[in-house]
Formats: structure tokens, C-alpha cells, sequence
């Protein structure tokens, strides 16, 4: 039988309202494709990673679910922030080993029927131009045999958002892992998988640098 969702935090929920009021004031936006996002089971979103605030613009975009997201085990460290962050969803990584830990957690949460946020980009893109993907988002796809959501968070320009920009943030369709062809622990295999969910990033963030160019008012 699947667990339930623990749902959202007392702390998440305020801070999410408060966090969507400011955003209202500090940003034209569109975020596109809320029906897409799974209301219940192992759900792992696959985002491009262009500001400190991603895990925030993703947060206040999905609805009804609370999202779990890796920080820097540093901001841990203070008893107090790190219980206020870990409310918010947070959960520490450690730099320089792996992040063994981190993703123990995250398989640990994606098996609790819950919804993860990874940036398989590995750092923030400062030009806003899609890096890499690295093979975690696969590798933890064949762990948990959960659903991916491929999302593209976007500005002007295809930078960055920037305060009174207009920005999109697109949730795709979720891939089911049945499709995602992961057949064996393979590293070749986590690749091929991350690249092909990343491609779906891409063509979303595509997708959104046109919804402010030229569709702005009819989206």
C-alpha cells in the first residue's frame, strides 16, 4: 500500500503565502502547466537552475504538495535555522563527499510518496543557457521508481528572472518511470536518461522564452 503524504508544514504553508504575495509584487509571472503536477506518489522534479531562489519560485508554482530540496549542510549548523529550513523543506548535502547523505535523504523522502526538487545542472547558470545534466536525477529515478516533472524557469531574455521581469516557471508533463527505459544500474544508462529527461527542460524553456516574447498576454 502506498504511504500518505505528509502534506505541508505549518511553517511551509505560511511561508509559501508570504512568499507568493511578495512574488505578485516583485514579478510579472506566468507559471504554466499546474495541471500537470502529480497530486500524490513519488514525484521527482527536474529543473534548470538559474538563482539562489529556484526552490522558493518552485515552491509558491506547485500546488497542493510540498517540496523537499537539497542546501548546503553549512546552513545547517545553527540549531534554529536548520529546524526552520528543514520545515521549509530543506534538507542538508555535505560538499566534497558525494553527497552520500543528501541522497540517501532524498531516496528516503521520493519512497515516503513525496516530492523532491533536484537540479541536475549541478550549479546555477548565470547566463541563464542550459548546462549539462549530471546523472543523479536518473540514478534516483531507478532507486525509487518514481515519476519525473520536467519544469523551466525563465526571465527576459532567457536570463535569469530579475525583480519587475517577467519570468515563466513551465511544469511539463510528468514522464512515468516505466517510460524512462532504466532497466539496469548502468552509469552509461543514467547518461543517456538524464540527458533525454534534460531535453524536456530545454524545449519547456523554449517554450517559455516564447510565452513572453510573443504570448505574454493570451497565456
Amino acid at each position: 500500500m502506498a504511504k500518505k503524504s505528509r502534506g505541508l508544514s505549518w511553517w511551509y504553508f505560511l511561508a509559501k503565502y508570504v512568499m507568493l504575495f511578495f512574488f505578485k509584487i516583485l514579478h510579472p509571472y506566468r507559471i504554466v502547466g499546474r495541471e500537470n503536477m502529480p497530486l500524490s506518489g513519488r514525484t521527482l522534479i527536474c529543473s534548470n537552475h538559474v538563482t539562489l531562489g529556484d526552490p522558493i519560485y518552485l515552491g509558491c508554482a506547485i500546488p497542493g504538495r510540498q517540496l523537499h530540496y537539497m542546501a548546503k549542510a553549512e546552513l545547517f549548523k545553527n540549531k534554529l535555522i536548520g529546524g526552520f529550513l528543514k520545515s521549509l523543506g530543506a534538507f542538508p548535502i555535505a560538499r566534497g563527499t558525494g553527497g552520500a547523505e543528501g541522497i540517501q535523504t532524498a531516496i528516503r523522502l521520493l519512497e515516503d510518496e513525496e516530492v523532491v526538487c533536484m537540479f541536475p545542472e549541478g550549479t546555477r547558470s548565470k547566463t541563464g543557457e542550459p548546462l549539462n545534466p549530471k546523472t543523479g536525477i536518473a540514478m534516483l529515478a531507478y532507486k525509487t521508481q518514481c515519476t519525473i516533472v520536467p519544469v523551466a524557469i525563465i526571465g527576459e531574455g532567457g536570463m535569469p528572472p530579475k525583480v519587475f521581469k517577467r519570468m515563466v516557471i513551465n511544469i511539463g508533463k510528468p514522464i512515468p518511470f516505466d517510460s524512462l527505459g532504466l532497466t539496469e544500474e548502468s552509469n552509461m544508462l543514467y547518461r543517456r536518461v538524464s540527458r533525454e529527461v534534460f531535453e524536456r527542460v530545454k524545449a519547456l524553456r523554449a517554450e517559455s522564452l516564447d510565452i513572453i516574447e510573443n504570448r505574454w498576454k493570451r497565456v
